[in-house]
C-alpha cells in the first residue's frame, strides 16, 4: 500500500482511537502484557500451597458396618497410633457419628469406612452390591467399601488416600505372615517392579503448557480485538460517524480493508506478547514457575510459534468485524461477542483430549488443528507435513471469513445500520431477520445456566435446563414476534401412515448415529471413561426407571423440539431449502449440547429430525421420535448392552432401516408450509 493510502489512512485512526481510549488500551495491551506472568507466579504459588494442604491435611473418617471390629484393627495403621493429636503428623482423624451418610453429606466427615463379613455381605440388597465386581476369588473375604462425596476435593483426595493406605497395611501384613511361615526371601523383594518415564522435563511442560497457551492467546485476541472491533463498525454505526467517512473519497472495500487491518493487528500484537513472555519468562529463566508450566522456550521456538498462530490471527479478526457489522449498537455487538468467544474458545480445547494426534482427521478442523500442533512443537515431536496442512486449512478459512466480511460490509444496511427497512418489519417477518440472532444469545444464556447452576441432582437439573429454558424460549419469541403458535411450533396432525416410521426410524437412526459417532473417533478420539462417565452422570443409583424416562426422554423430547424443530425452523423456513434446513437447524441442535463429542451424533440426529418434521409439516413425529430415541438409548444402558460390538452390518442395517422410514414419511407426507423451494436453495 502506497504512502497515504485510504486503507492506511484508516487504519490509522483505529489504531490512535484505541491509544486514546483507556480500556480498549487496558484490554488489548495491558491484559495481555501482564495476564501470562500471573498464570506463571500463580502456577508456582498454588503449587506449593497444594503440596503444603496436602501434607498437613487430616481428613475425618468414621469407621461402621456389622463388622466394624476388623476395620478397627486398621485404624492404628493407618492413623499412625492412639497417643497422636490431631494435625501432629496424622492424616485420618477417627470421628464417631451416629449416621456416618448424613455426617458425609453435610460434610462432617470426609470419607467412611464399611466393613463386613461374608456372610453380612451376602446378606445385602443386591441393589447395595450391583456394580462391586466382586468375584468368585474374593469368596470368604472380609469387604471394605469406602465411601466419599466425589463433589467435594478433601473427600476425593481423602478416600484415594485410605485405599492407597488399607493396600499397603494389607501387603504389611501378607507379607509378616509369610516371613512367619519361613519365606526366607523378604516378599518385597520377589517380582519387584521399577518404572522410568522416558519423557524429559521439558516435554512433560511443554504437553502441560500446550494444552492450555492456544485458549490463553485466543481467548485474550478475542478479548483485545473485540474492543477495536466493537468500535470499528458497531460503534459508528451508532454515532453516526460511518456515514460520515462513507462521504470521503476512499472506497467501501478500502475502508473495511483499514478496519479489518487494525483488528488484525490488535491481535498479532496480543500474540507477539504471549509469546515473547514466553521466552522472556520461561527462556530466560525470569520466572520460577509451577512444575507444571517449567519449559524451555528458545527464540527459535518463539519464532516458530508466532508463524504458527499467524491464521488463527487473521481468523479471529475477520470473525470480530464481522459480528460487529451484524450489530445496530455497541451494546449489541457485546451482546454478540459472548456466543462468539464461547465459539472459538471450543476448538482451542482440542489438546485436552488424549491421544489426540496432528496427524489424524483433526487436522481438517480451523483453529483445533493448529491448538494441536502448538503442543506438539512444546513437546518437540513436529510432523512437518501434519503441521503444513493444518497451518494451510486454518489460513484458507482464514482467507474465507476475510473475503467474506469484505463482501457482506458492501450490503448498505449492514455497514450503515440503516433502520429503514426494519421500520417497514414486524412480527413474524422481523423474527425471520433475527432468528439466528437470537439462538446466537440464548446459546450463550443455555450454556452459563448449563454450567453455573448449583444442581447436584440429576432430575432436577434436567427440569430446570431442558424442561424450563427449552420452553420458555420459545413462549418468549412468540409473545416478543407476536407469531401464531400453531404455525410457529407446527402443531399440526400429521398423516396416520407416519407414526409406521417414527417406529421404524427410531431405532435405525439410533444405531446409525452410533455409527457416526464412531466414524467421529476418527477425527477426535473420545476416551471411554469419558462417556462411561457422562452416562454414570445421567443414570444415578437409586432412581426409578419411569422417573428416567420422563426427565431424559419425554422431557427432552418435548421442550427441545419446541426451539428447535419449532421456533428455529419456522424462523429459518424461507432462508434455505430443505437439505439446507436440516443440516442448519441439526448443526444448531449440536451445538446445544455442550460435551464436544456428542455434538457431532446429536447434529445427525437434529438433521434427522428436522427433515421429518419437513416432510410430515408437524413436530409431533419429530417429538415422538426423539423421545423414542432417548427411551431406547436408557433402555440399552440400563441392560448393558454393548452396542458398539455388534459390528458394522448393524449399522448397515440400521441405515437401510432409517432409507426405509423415510420412504413411508415421503408416502404419506404433508409439506411443510411456506418453505423456500428446493431449487432456489442458496447461502443465508
Amino acid at each position: 500500500m502506497r504512502p497515504g493510502s485510504p486503507v492506511l489512512t484508516v487504519f490509522g485512526l483505529e489504531i490512535r482511537s484505541l491509544i486514546r481510549d483507556v480500556r480498549t488500551l487496558l484490554m488489548s495491551v495491558v491484559l495481555p502484557v501482564i495476564l501470562l506472568p500471573l498464570v506463571l507466579l500463580a502456577s508456582a504459588r498454588m503449587e506449593g500451597r497444594q503440596a503444603e494442604r496436602v501434607e498437613s491435611r487430616t481428613y475425618r473418617l468414621a469407621i461402621t458396618g456389622p463388622d466394624s471390629a476388623f476395620a478397627t484393627g486398621l485404624a492404628a495403621d493407618l492413623v499412625g497410633g492412639a497417643d497422636l493429636e490431631e494435625g501432629a503428623g496424622r492424616r485420618f482423624w477417627m470421628v464417631d457419628v451416629a449416621e456416618p451418610r448424613l455426617a458425609l453429606d453435610d460434610g462432617v466427615l470426609d470419607v467412611y469406612l464399611e466393613a463386613f463379613s461374608p456372610d453380612a455381605w451376602g446378606a445385602l440388597d443386591p441393589a447395595d452390591t450391583a456394580g462391586v465386581g466382586l468375584g468368585p476369588e474374593h469368596e470368604g473375604a472380609m469387604i471394605l467399601r469406602i465411601r466419599y462425596h466425589s463433589s467435594r476435593t478433601g473427600s476425593r483426595n481423602a478416600a484415594s488416600m485410605l485405599q492407597e493406605r488399607l493396600v499397603e497395611v494389607r501387603a504389611e501384613r501378607r507379607d509378616s505372615i509369610l516371613v512367619h511361615a519361613g519365606f526366607t526371601v523378604p516378599p518385597q523383594l520377589v517380582g519387584a517392579v521399577d518404572t522410568v518415564n522416558v519423557a524429559s522435563a521439558d516435554e512433560v511442560a511443554g504437553a502441560r503448557l500446550g494444552r492450555f497457551l492456544s485458549l490463553i492467546l485466543v481467548g485474550l485476541m478475542l478479548l483485545g480485538g473485540s474492543a477495536v472491533a466493537t468500535d470499528a463498525l458497531a460503534g459508528e454505526k451508532e454515532r453516526g460517524t460511518l456515514l460520515t467517512l462513507l462521504t470521503t473519497s476512499a472506497t467501501r472495500t478500502e475502508i473495511i480493508t483499514g478496519k479489518l487491518l487494525a483488528i488484525m493487528a490488535v491481535a498479532l500484537g496480543i500474540a507477539l506478547i504471549q509469546v515473547l513472555n514466553l521466552w522472556f519468562f520461561l527462556g530466560l529463566g525470569l520466572i520460577e514457575p509451577g512444575s507444571g508450566f517449567a519449559v524451555t522456550v528458545s527464540p527459535a521456538l518463539a519464532l516458530g510459534l508466532v508463524v504458527l498462530y499467524l491464521p488463527v490471527v487473521a481468523l479471529t479478526g475477520g470473525v470480530l468485524i464481522l459480528t460487529s457489522a451484524y450489530a445496530r449498537s455497541y451494546k449489541e455487538a457485546q451482546l454478540y461477542l459472548t456466543p462468539v468467544l464461547f465459539g472459538m474458545a471450543i476448538p482451542t480445547l482440542a489438546p485436552i483430549m488424549p491421544d489426540l494426534s496432528l496427524q489424524s482427521a483433526i487436522v481438517v478442523v480451523p483453529i483445533a488443528n493448529l491448538a494441536v500442533a502448538a503442543r506438539d512443537v512444546l513437546v518437540g515431536q513436529v510432523h512437518l507435513p501434519a503441521l503444513a496442512a493444518a497451518w494451510l486449512v486454518t489460513a484458507g478459512a482464514a482467507a474465507w471469513v476475510t473475503d467474506r466480511s469484505v463482501r457482506a460490509l458492501h450490503d448498505e444496511e449492514l455497514i450503515t445500520g440503516d433502520p429503514s427497512r426494519e421500520s417497514f418489519l414486524g412480527g413474524p417477518d422481523l423474527f425471520r431477520k433475527r432468528v439466528l440472532r437470537w439462538f446466537l444469545v440464548f446459546w450463550a444464556v443455555a450454556l452459563l445456566l448449563q454450567f453455573n447452576l448449583p444442581i447436584r441432582d440429576v432430575r432436577l437439573a434436567v427440569l430446570v435446563n431442558v424442561g424450563l429454558v427449552f420452553v420458555v424460549f420459545p413462549l418468549i419469541v412468540i409473545r416478543r414476534f407476536q407469531l401464531d403458535p400453531r404455525k410457529a411450533l407446527a402443531l399440526r396432525a400429521p398423516r396416520p401412515g407416519v407414526w409406521l416410521g417414527v417406529l421404524i426410524g427410531a431405532p435405525a437412526a439410533l444405531l446409525t448415529g452410533l455409527g457416526v459417532f464412531e466414524l467421529t473417533q476418527y477425527v477426535l478420539p473420545v476416551p471411554a471413561e469419558m462417556v462411561e462417565g457422562f452416562g454414570q452422570g445421567l443414570l444415578p443409583e437409586g432412581v426409578p426407571a419411569w422417573q428416567l424416562i420422563l426427565l431424559l426422554a419425554i422431557v427432552p423430547g418435548i421442550a427441545e423440539e419446541l426451539t428447535f424443530r419449532g421456533v428455529l425452523l419456522h424462523g429459518l423456513r424461507r432462508r434455505f431449502g430443505p437439505l439446507g434446513l436440516a443440516i442448519v437447524v441439526g448443526l444448531i441442535f449440536g451445538f446445544f449440547h455442550f460435551q464436544l463429542f456428542r455434538i457431532p451424533v446429536t447434529a445427525f440426529l437434529g438433521a434427522v429430525l428436522t427433515g421429518v418434521t419437513l416432510l410430515s409439516g408437524s413436530i409431533f413425529p419429530a417429538m415422538a421420535w426423539h423421545a423414542l430415541n432417548n427411551g431406547l438409548a436408557l433402555f440399552l444402558a440400563t441392560i448393558d448392552v454393548d452396542v458398539e460390538a455388534l459390528g458394522w452390518w448393524w449399522t448397515a442395517g440400521a441405515v437401510l432401516l432409517l432409507g426405509l422410514a423415510f420412504a413411508i414419511i415421503w408416502w404419506n407426507r404433508t409439506p411443510y408450509p411456506d418453505m423456500k423451494p428446493a431449487n432456489r436453495e442458496r447461502p443465508g
